[in-house]
């Protein structure tokens, strides 16, 4: 017993190490010589390191904890049962979901959001009935049952979720819940919202959700989809808020429209953004290739690669003889590979030159398109 008294001690130390050395010692005892000291110095008003220390020991328990918390969640104390839904939660077992649900009715408000917010991190479908009916709780308490139905995810979740978007007031929260846990079938449950340019804030929303999943869900959806929503795309890239720029230049790459292209060959620059930004030069097709031609011009650093690469791709081989002395050594080697397809005097010439590049790259390059030209195969 002395033992033990000595261990209390050193848990009133505002040393987070000696706690922590402290902690691991009363683990090595039996709970219940202990666990009713937590629990009065968790209902302690006047001490707030007493209380952080016992909320840091029931964590350390885990499960060993859930009984002590649950009793603790019908403390006459309302202080006392939110700090039990906070470190519940924190735990995150299963054993504490018929508790907490019990507490999502709490007569406390701040009681019910963080019963809530601790069945979302333990994520036990057996909550979601329960938090289907915060929805006709007060604002922050519906709030924070979207938000945990949306961390529990699964096809029970969606279906509480795609119901919820009627309600305007939290169409928000629903729209990120669903982005959280959405999957593709969701994606036609938001894609009116991103259709209605009157609700700009939900628009923005429901398009980061849908790129989200699509990502997550690793699909590209066809051009269609946003053919009408060019507009308000091309507006979102130029945004300040980087969560709505992005996703709104890879919906505008997957639009496949011309109106990208200078947006597009900017965002070739950039490592974040250079795939997508591929994939929309070779959405445009051909339109893009003036655009492109005159960027390589125009335009100094190793991003010029992968221009010349994109037009390659494109097909639009014979615009790159203009690049066989270019000063950067990638892209005279692109210009070789892509001549071995360009069946022409003009090609032949100029691969005929680059065979004496000082870059072992291009000269390899040009040696195998000459003899691709050769034997009229085409090399890729």
């Amino acid at each position: 017993m002395i033992e033990i008294q000595g261990i209390f001690e050193d848990l009133k130390s505002s040393d987070w190490w000696d706690r922590k050395n402290a902690i691991e010692k009363l683990l090595a005892h039996p709970e219940d010589s202990y666990l009713p000291v937590l629990a009065e110095w968790l209902r302690n008003h006047d001490d707030a390191l007493l209380r952080n220390a016992s909320m840091e020991t029931y964590r350390a328990l885990g499960i060993r904890a859930v009984d002590s918390l649950s009793s603790l969640l019908r403390d006459d104390d309302a202080e006392v049962r939110l700090f039990a839904a906070n470190v519940l939660g924190d735990i995150g077992h299963a054993a504490a979901v018929s508790s907490l649900v019990k507490a999502v009715n709490d007569p406390d408000a701040n009681v019910r959001i963080a019963s809530a917010e601790a069945l979302g991190k333990i994520r036990d479908e057996n909550a979601l009935d329960a938090l289907g009916r915060t929805l006709d709780d007060e604002p922050w308490v519906a709030m924070a049952g979207i938000q945990a139905i949306g961390d529990i995810g699964g096809e029970k979740a969606l279906v509480l979720l795609y119901a919820c978007l009627d309600l305007e007031e939290y169409r928000g929260f629903v729209i990120s819940a669903i982005a959280a846990a959405g999957n593709r079938g969701s994606i036609k449950y938001l894609t009116p919202f991103i259709e209605n340019p009157a609700h700009v804030f939900h628009s923005e929303l429901a398009l980061e959700a849908i790129i989200r999943i699509a990502e997550r869900e690793s699909i590209r959806l066809k051009s269609e989809n946003f053919k009408e929503l060019v507009p308000m795309l091309l507006a979102a890239v130029s945004s300040p808020d980087a969560d709505t720029r992005k996703p709104a230049f890879i919906a505008l790459c997957w639009s496949g429209d011309a109106r990208g292209i200078p947006y597009f060959i900017k965002a070739i620059r950039d490592e974040e953004f250079a795939e997508y930004a591929i994939d929309g030069l070779l959405s445009t097709g051909i339109k893009a290739a003036p655009a492109l031609v005159e960027a390589l011009r125009d335009s100094e650093g190793d991003h010029r690669v992968l221009l010349a690469k994109v037009l390659s791709m494109l097909g639009e081989n014979r615009a790159l003889i203009e690049f066989t002395k270019d000063e950067n050594p990638g892209v005279r080697t692109e210009v070789a590979q892509a001549l071995g397809s360009v069946n022409s005097s003009d090609s032949v010439r100029a691969l005929l030159k680059m065979l004496s590049d000082p870059f072992e790259e291009v000269r390899l390059a040009a040696r195998k398109s000459l003899s691709a030209l050769k034997k009229g195969k085409v090399i890729k």
